[in-house]
């Protein structure tokens, strides 16, 4: 058992099913979502998404053993040795992914897979993480990926406005949701040598680049509730006005404290869109 929650473990199982309720949230935009291509699709971009985290965590295996918050994933803390097994656990997760979709035919979701891994492991743990300040804007296209994949696997169609401005939902949350904690633990990465935006820019800064990100969160999420239900548009607007109420606190005294209360809220936020839009099509 404690092999299978150390495999777990490196596949950031916890940020894995917050991505693949995305997917999810994607299908759902659809009128008739709940067939067996939907839960077909999402369990095996589950696999996908396990596997590409798998391949991030040994990427950035030497940075995680330095910085405080990490030293205890799988890699650094050796529950996972040698580190290259992460590796193969990872590629063969991604190709059981891409061949659940091959399967049906679903070559739009597959191109979307394509596309969360080139944007995470690739182009923003590998190329960017270490070298710009703006790192987390180009990997946050990545968990936005998960949306398109599903509904592309529902429709087989490529683009739609709606499902591609709630990726652009996630894309504008990701920046809140890292550079939050990334204030919280700003010495941490300093200390790894990671150029995060508060080590770079300073916290001042950085808090108002939130605040730009919270703005532009709330007109995108609000857009989708506006198109689909006007009852639960006013349920994601108090959502919104708490996020919002948080970051002005924090643009008038910036605090490590606060900006980790915001960190910690984002994510129920994200499950809250997630899940109303599941439940429009149930209730």
């Amino acid at each position: 058992m404690s092999t299978i929650k150390n495999y777990l473990d490196l596949g950031k199982y916890k940020e894995t099913l917050l991505l693949v309720f995305g997917g999810a949230a994607g299908g759902a935009l659809l009128t008739h979502p709940f067939n067996f291509i939907y839960f077909y699709s999402i369990l095996f971009l589950f696999f996908a998404v396990m596997g590409t985290n798998s391949i991030t965590n040994y990427i950035d295996r030497d940075i995680d053993a330095i910085m405080e918050r990490t030293k205890n994933r799988p890699i650094p803390s050796k529950r996972i040795y040698p580190p290259e097994k992460a590796i193969y656990f990872g590629v063969v997760l991604i190709i059981i992914g891409v061949v659940g979709f091959l399967y049906f035919s679903l070559f739009y979701s597959i191109l979307w897979l394509i596309f969360g891994i080139i944007f995470d492991p690739i182009l923003y743990n590998y190329l960017t993480k270490r070298k710009t300040p703006w790192n987390i804007i180009i990997g946050s296209f990545a968990g936005g990926a998960p949306v398109m994949v599903i509904w592309s696997a529902m429709t087989k169609s490529f683009f739609s406005l709606t499902p591609f401005i709630l990726m652009l939902t996630i894309v504008v949350w990701t920046p809140i949701h890292i550079w939050s904690l990334a204030i919280r633990y700003s010495s941490d990465y300093k200390r790894a040598n990671v150029p995060m935006l508060p080590v770079k820019k300073g916290i001042k800064f950085t808090i108002r680049i939130i605040a730009i990100s919270t703005i532009l969160l709330m007109i995108f999420s609000l857009y989708i509730f506006y198109v689909l239900s006007i009852y639960l548009f006013f349920i994601m607007l108090i959502a919104n006005i708490l996020i919002l109420y948080l970051v002005i606190k924090l643009l008038i005294k910036p605090n490590e404290k606060l900006s980790f209360i915001i960190f910690k809220t984002t994510s129920p936020y994200l499950a809250v869109l997630f899940l109303l839009i599941i439940l429009k099509q149930i209730i």
